[in-house]
């Protein structure tokens, strides 16, 4: 990317964070993903050799740190102090989107893979019962990609398109838009359960506990009128 050729500060950081890609690739960094392929995932439009250049040219401003993965001979990617000082400023974007900008969920923003990896990275952990937590998500209205398994525990959750061969605590079943009108906030669970929009199956206590523990966006709260 070309200069400004401007001393000023907001030039200077505009040359590195403003190329096309490149605050979705931190947002994903601040995520916690550090490995190539987990990035990908969550910027799947982007081709492998743009990542890597975006990757470069991060690490040559600073702002992250190629290491070598522990025993996995992969190399991974960490923000140094100066790209985690990136974080309320990306944080501060994302609050301003949600307010200002909202999306109208065109259908090429509806996707099941982007929607569950980004479920998957927002689920209450504290909230979660001691022990694994198994739930088994239906997207009833796709074709492709339509059964996803969240594997939670207290510190960790693994998301799987492949049945994981372990017993499901909750069953969810819903179409693509309601879910993430749902994750982005402009739909409470308990009323798209009540429109029958969602089913939920599984022991009562799991099923009176899933409010607190579905996945959202943290900027859902952010949204500029009440949701239903």
């Amino acid at each position: 990317m070309k200069g400004y050729a401007q001393f000023c500060p907001i030039a200077k950081a505009a040359e590195v964070l403003t190329e096309r890609w490149t605050l979705l690739v931190l947002r994903d960094l601040l995520y916690g993903s550090h490995r190539f392929n987990n990035l990908r995932r969550g910027v799947p439009l982007m081709s492998p050799t743009l990542l890597s250049k975006r990757l470069q040219t991060l690490e040559q401003a600073g702002l992250v740190a190629r290491k070598p993965g522990e025993g996995n001979g992969h190399w991974e990617y960490h923000l140094t102090d100066a790209g985690e000082a990136l974080r309320p400023i990306v944080n501060a974007i994302g609050h301003w989107g949600q307010t200002w900008v909202r999306s109208k969920l065109t259908p090429d923003e509806l996707d099941p893979g982007r929607l569950m990896w980004a479920m998957h990275r927002h689920f209450r952990l504290a909230n979660v019962p001691h022990g694994t937590l198994v739930l088994y998500v239906e997207v009833t209205d796709t074709t492709r990609l339509p059964t996803w398994w969240f594997v939670v525990k207290r510190d960790t959750v693994e998301l799987c398109w492949d049945d994981p061969g372990c017993d499901v605590d909750l069953s969810l079943h819903a179409d693509l838009l309601t879910l993430t009108q749902i994750y982005i906030g402009d739909l409470s669970l308990p009323r798209a359960r009540a429109l029958g929009k969602v089913k939920i199956h599984g022991a009562k206590d799991l099923v009176g506990g899933m409010l607190s523990r579905f996945p959202r966006s943290k900027f859902a709260d952010d949204n500029p009128c009440p949701i239903p």
